[in-house]
C-alpha cells in the first residue's frame, strides 16, 4: 500500500512491508496489458510503500536496495510478457535517490515523452546530466534482468524563487545510453507556475 507519511512514529514489522513489496513485483510475471492509454502517454507506477520505509529514519541500504530490486524486476516482468502484437512501447523502472518514494515504473506509448524522461536536458528550471563512471547496479548489488540497460542522470530543478533541489534519476529498462535525437519536439519538465498557466481549466479558473 503506498501511503504518505505524516509522523516520524516507528514503522513496525519492516520484513512484512518488503515481503508486501516483493509479492506485488511477483504479480506482474506473465502479465501485460491488455490495452494501453494514449492519453496520458504513459502509465505511471509508483513504489507501493509507506514513505518513511524508503526515506525515514528507519531506513537502511539494504531496504533501498530491495525496493529498488523490486521495482527492476516489474520492468523485467513487463518487457518478457510483451508481445509483438502489443502497441509500441517503451518500459522503464526509474530509481530515484535520494527520493526512493517517488521511484516508478512507467510504460511509455510516446516517444517523446519516454525521451524527455531518459535523454540529458538543460531547461530554464531544470536540468539533467550523464553520470559518468558510476552504476547504481553495481554499487546496490542489484540484479538487471536480460533486455534492460541502465543510465543514471544528475537531476537539478530549481523553483521561481530560486531554491535548487537535486538528486540522482537512475533508469532501468529500455532506455539508451548515448544521446538520441527524437527528430521532434521532445516532452519537457515544467514548473507548477507555468503547468498552472497552460492549464487553468484544472485549477478552476477561466482562459
Amino acid at each position: 500500500m503506498r501511503r504518505l507519511s505524516l509522523t516520524n512514529k516507528k514503522l513496525r514489522n519492516i520484513p512484512r512491508h518488503l515481503r508486501a513489496l516483493t509479492r506485488w513485483a511477483d504479480s506482474f510475471e506473465g502479465c501485460f496489458y491488455e490495452e494501453l492509454p494514449l492519453r496520458p502517454d504513459y502509465i505511471n507506477l509508483k513504489i507501493p510503500v509507506i514513505e518513511n520505509l524508503v526515506e525515514g529514519n528507519q531506513t537502511t541500504p539494504e531496504i533501498l536496495a530491495h525496493c529498488a530490486q523490486q521495482m527492476i524486476k516489474v520492468a523485467g516482468h513487463l518487457v518478457e510478457a510483451r508481445s509483438d502484437s502489443d502497441p509500441e512501447c517503451w518500459i522503464v523502472a526509474c530509481i530515484m535517490v535520494p527520493d526512493m518514494f517517488s521511484s516508478r515504473v512507467c510504460v511509455y506509448t510516446e516517444k517523446a515523452r519516454h525521451l524527455g524522461h531518459t535523454q540529458p536536458f538543460d531547461y530554464e528550471y531544470f536540468r539533467q546530466t550523464r553520470i559518468i563512471g558510476r552504476s547504481l547496479a553495481r554499487e546496490w548489488e542489484l540484479v538487471v534482468p536480460p533486455g534492460l540497460h541502465e543510465v543514471g542522470f544528475h537531476f537539478i530543478h530549481e523553483d521561481e524563487e530560486g531554491t535548487v533541489f537535486e538528486s540522482e534519476h537512475w533508469y532501468f529498462g529500455e532506455v539508451s545510453t548515448t544521446d538520441e535525437d527524437p527528430g521532434t519536439e521532445r516532452w519537457k519538465y515544467q514548473t507548477f507556475r507555468s503547468f498552472q498557466a497552460r492549464h487553468p481549466h484544472l485549477f478552476g479558473r477561466s482562459t
